[in-house]
């Protein structure tokens, strides 16, 4: 089976690389295709699907674009992008998806990957793949390859990063593995202070025929077990650790969770079992600083990252916040509340 590699770039500043990373895949056997999500200058490649094929989709047309602001034809790239690379997915033209970019490039382009399933290769080389990349990745399983020069100038050095990147996406499209689905998998969220809890799970939800899945709750993990829900890939959840709320409250490391969280289990109606643990604590560190309002608290430390108290006050706010969620649920739904501590602190 033919295999095509979607490489997006804007082909005004990064057409020769473009070019590059299209002969490494063609080399491998791989079918390329290039997409132009540049606006400024002439393309220094020759795209298979054009700027103005992507403006178009977004419902522009790129004369249009070139007298806005840089923001309008930001925007267009970016729903134009997403639309022309969903359709190519569901015509079964999509198997991998690399793009290039500093840090306007590697918005567009992890933009776009977002639209698409988990496990479907997603790599990107940037600029900008050394700073907090949480923006650009999001919930997604999206590779970042740091260019450690800027990818201006065609040469030696970015001919080898270029390489590596292209072939090991090549290699990722390659193995073709799928997701083995001949067992059902349950969902559970652990963090540091109550993870030994979910280990416990795992036999017992073994011995019943399920593969336990467990996700980081740092505020991207709780998210992205959301999403896992929304793709029909889990039979059931036990969300163990709930704190994501506490930290949402008072802007602390694990904050970032959306609405929906601890929505959509209930909203697909799968079994859900929800404990309040590590809903006892925010955690903070360095670099997320405890707010003023929090200090004098009790707190607990972990590594770098410490655990605060919280009051009965917040507790309450928490109550608030869960029973509302759940009291939605079109599945069954049960609250388990451990008598001897909610996480580590407690001990």
């Amino acid at each position: 089976m033919e295999k095509y590699l979607l490489i997006i770039a804007t082909l005004d500043t990064k057409g020769r690389e473009a070019a590059y990373v299209k002969k490494c895949a063609q080399s491998r056997g791989i079918h390329p295709l290039l997409m132009d999500v540049g606006t400024l200058g002439e393309p220094l490649a020759h795209p298979d699907i054009s700027r103005a094929e992507v403006i178009k989709a977004a419902g522009y047309n790129l004369d249009f674009i070139k007298g806005k602001d840089r923001s309008i034809a930001f925007e267009a790239v970016q729903k134009g992008g997403t639309i022309l690379t969903r359709r190519l997915f569901e015509e079964g033209k999509l198997h991998g998806v690399f793009g290039m970019g500093g840090g306007t490039g590697t918005a567009i382009v992890t933009h776009i990957m977002r639209s698409l399933p988990f496990g479907l290769p997603k790599v990107v080389l940037s600029t900008v793949a050394s700073r907090d990349v949480k923006e650009y990745i999001g919930t997604k399983d999206i590779v970042m390859f740091h260019s450690v020069a800027d990818i201006l100038g065609f040469n030696g050095f970015m001919r080898l990063i270029l390489g590596q990147a292209a072939y090991a996406i090549c290699g990722m499209m390659e193995k073709g593995s799928e997701m083995n689905k001949e067992k059902q998998m349950v969902a559970v969220t652990a963090y540091g202070i109550n993870s030994v809890c979910a280990m416990n799970a795992e036999p017992l939800l073994q011995e019943r025929g399920y593969e336990m899945i467990a996700f980081h709750a740092n505020g991207c993990g709780g998210m992205a077990m959301e999403e896992f829900i929304a793709q029909g890939l889990l039979a059931g959840v036990i969300d163990f650790t709930t704190h994501e709320i506490a930290d949402e409250m008072f802007g602390g490391y694990c904050k970032g969770i959306g609405q929906m969280r601890l929505e959509t289990a209930g909203q697909f109606g799968i079994p859900l079992v929800v404990v309040p643990g590590g809903l006892d604590n925010a955690v903070f560190s360095p670099f997320y600083p405890m707010p003023d309002q929090l200090k004098g608290r009790k707190t607990h430390p972990h590594d770098i990252r410490f655990c605060v108290r919280m009051g009965s006050d917040e507790m309450k706010q928490f109550a608030q916040i869960i029973g509302e969620k759940l009291n939605r649920s079109k599945g069954p739904t049960h609250i388990l509340i451990p008598k001897k501590g909610w996480s580590e602190a407690d001990k």
